[in-house]
């Protein structure tokens, strides 16, 4: 019985922390929709109210945005913030990841040498739990 109990306990966290990288990649996705967004609703330099309200990448990102809202709590019913904001923060990641597939170019070295400090960052934050 406790072998199992063991094992439960590792799936749910697993899952947990799986569910933590999905927010990530959500967010990252979602900050590449309101990027598309932005060029409807900034035309000519000025917001434009029509562009708002006909920008479908607008309201995908908003969507997006409501999804990984409700994604979001759920992980903090299963988190410390202190533990989950880490892993969250690897959504700029996945858009680097995304923008990068989308746009067909890579980004400059430096860009990838600092993100890979900030992961390198996170895992040390995400590592203290012990602490």
């Amino acid at each position: 019985m406790i072998v199992i109990n063991l094992i439960y306990n590792i799936v749910i966290s697993l899952f947990n922390v799986l569910i933590t990288l999905f927010f990530a990649v959500v967010m990252g996705a979602g900050q590449i929709v309101l990027s598309f967004a932005s060029k409807d609703i900034f035309s000519k330099e000025i917001i434009s109210i029509k562009g708002i309200l006909s920008s479908k990448w607008l309201w995908f990102g908003v969507i997006i945005y409501a999804l990984s809202m409700i994604l979001w709590v759920y992980i903090l019913s299963k988190f410390d913030i202190k533990y989950a904001y880490p892993i969250s923060a690897t959504a700029i990641f996945f858009a680097a990841i995304f923008q990068s597939i989308i746009q067909k170019t890579l980004p400059s070295g430096n860009y990838w040498l600092g993100l890979t400090f900030v992961i390198v960052g996170l895992v040390v934050l995400s590592s203290g739990r012990n602490n």
